[in-house]
Parts: structure tokens; sequence; C-alpha cells
């Protein structure tokens, strides 16, 4: 796969604000601009997405090839693009995500040195940028796990599942089309769909490792509140999740457990109140246990709500 082309899948919903950005980063890109494609996948916006992708690949040297779809989530507007993807390496990214001046090169060096990347993936390092407020919950959200667990990373073997993480993955095309796989768009709220599809692929055979060169900065500031509502949703989407994969219960929670996280609702709101107006307001860090009490009380809650409906 040595000097491999690349093809950059982006899923994005009402993201126009920061599509250009996203896009100018791709343009200054090291490596030569006929070796990537760019494959945006318009899951049904309804503000400017579709005008600024177009203004933009008028004027620019990139391939930018732009697709449609009434929403359907990002599970399916990824699939949408790996069937129209035309080169070997496909790397995914966020519609808020933007990638470092040697992202792309730096990608393809680390897949290149890998023992067998033809069944090799990869993830990149993402962080918060310089030019926005990282308050201490967001740092604690982009490292220890609950958004991305980068400093849960020990040493260079193969990560588990839980690592595939979307916003910043390189997938040889080779694996997803040996094994037929594509992302399971019965997830349709937000969560899981990203690792459900890296279980069937660890299954497979695949191995993931973790390349932190591969830098991109994720532009999109949170609360303690605002994370609160996607470990909502999260929840909601566990249901979903287990029922494809029983075996999996020890990691998405216990039934038994979970309806006792559950319990702590109201203090756990309290808290959240709380913690919010000290993060955002003040920056003042509060523990990791307290912030996982928090919100693994919140997923608990929703994931349950469901289940005994």
């Amino acid at each position: 796969m040595k000097n491999s082309n690349v093809s950059i899948i982006i899923p994005t919903y009402n993201r126009c604000h920061i599509l250009n950005k996203v896009f100018k980063a791709l343009e200054q890109q090291t490596i030569d601009k006929y070796r990537f494609e760019v494959i945006v996948v318009d899951d049904g916006s309804t503000d400017d997405t579709a005008d600024i992708v177009r203004e933009f690949s008028v004027n620019s040297q990139i391939n930018i090839r732009y697709f449609f779809q009434e929403n359907k989530k990002q599970g399916a507007a990824r699939n949408l693009a790996i069937k129209h993807a035309e080169m070997p390496i496909l790397i995914f990214i966020g519609d808020d995500t933007v990638p470092d001046i040697r992202f792309i090169e730096s990608h393809l060096s680390f897949h290149e040195k890998l023992e067998n990347p033809s069944q090799s993936c990869v993830i990149g390092y993402t962080t918060w940028p310089k030019d926005i407020k990282v308050t201490p919950f967001m740092h604690y959200i982009g490292e220890f796990g609950h958004q991305f667990g980068y400093s849960l990373i020990n040493g260079n073997c193969p990560l588990r599942f839980n690592f595939y993480y979307t916003s910043n993955l390189l997938i040889p095309s080779s694996v997803l089309a040996k094994h037929d796989y594509f992302f399971d768009e019965d997830f349709d709220v937000y969560g899981w769909e990203d690792i459900e599809f890296g279980y069937r692929l660890e299954n497979s055979g695949a191995q993931l490792f973790f390349n932190r060169k591969a830098l991109a900065y994720h532009y999109h500031p949170v609360t303690v509140s605002s994370f609160c509502k996607r470990q909502e949703n999260v929840g909601k989407a566990s249901n979903i999740f287990i029922k494809k994969h029983p075996e999996l219960e020890w990691f998405l929670g216990d039934k038994a457990i979970l309806e006792n996280n559950a319990k702590p609702y109201i203090k756990a709101a309290i808290y959240k109140n709380i913690a919010n107006l000290l993060d955002n307001l003040l920056s003042i860090p509060l523990s990791h246990d307290l912030y996982r009490f928090i919100l693994d009380t919140y997923y608990a809650k929703a994931a349950t709500s469901i289940s005994n409906d």
C-alpha cells in the first residue's frame, strides 16, 4: 500500500460555518493534491452547506465530490461515501474536525510502516484547537474516555474496538470490501454506530493502532450540560447496540447495574448544574470521579428508561 491515494470522507449536517475551515486545511496538505479526493455527504442539511461546497470546489485545486441524502444520520452518510470512494485508503473525519497541515502525510507514513497494513486501521489524535476556550471538563472528555480516551492508551499495541473514533480514522478500503462491511443504519440516534462498526471489524481480524502525529483539531466546544444531553442519546442508542450484541453487556452496562446507577439522577442533575457553572464561567476543574458520576448517571437513566418502555 506504499504511496497509496486517499478518499477523505466527511459526513455533514448543518455545519456550513466550519466546513470552509476544514476544506482550507485539506487544501494546504503536504501531499500532492492529485493523491486525494474529498467526499462530502450532506445528510439533509437545511443551511448553506451545498452552496459552500459548490463555491469552494469551483475555486479549489482539490477534488471535492458532493452527495446529498435525506436525513438518515451519520452511519448512512458514511456508507454512501464508502460506495463512491475511489481510493485504496479511506480516512474518515468529522465536519467539525480540521486537519493539521501534515495530517494525510502522517497517516500514510505511519500506516505504510505497519506489519500488515492491508488489515490495519489507524486512529489519529483529535484535540482541541488553541483558538477556542478549552475548559477543564473539555480536557477531561477529550482524554479520559467519554468522548475520546487518548490518555488511556499505553504503548503501541493494537487497540480494542471502543477506540474506533470516526472523527479521525484510517481504514484500507480492502478491509471493507473483503467483509462487505458498512455502518449499521439501524442506529437512528447519536451514539455507538462507529464503535459497533469497530467491534465487527475487530472480530473480522482487523487491527487498530494509534498515531498521535496524525493530528486534527475539534471545533466543537461543549459544556457539562450539553454533553449530558449527548450522554442521554448514547444511553438510548446502547439499547440498539446490546440487542445486536448481547455478549457486550459487560461493556454497555448490565441492566441491574444501570438501574442502580440511574437512581441518583436528581443528585447528578444538581451536580451537573454546579459543575457547568464552575467549568464554563470560572474554569475550575473538578475531580474525574465527579465528572464520571454525572455522565454515567445520565447515560444510565436514558438507557434504562428506553429499555423499560
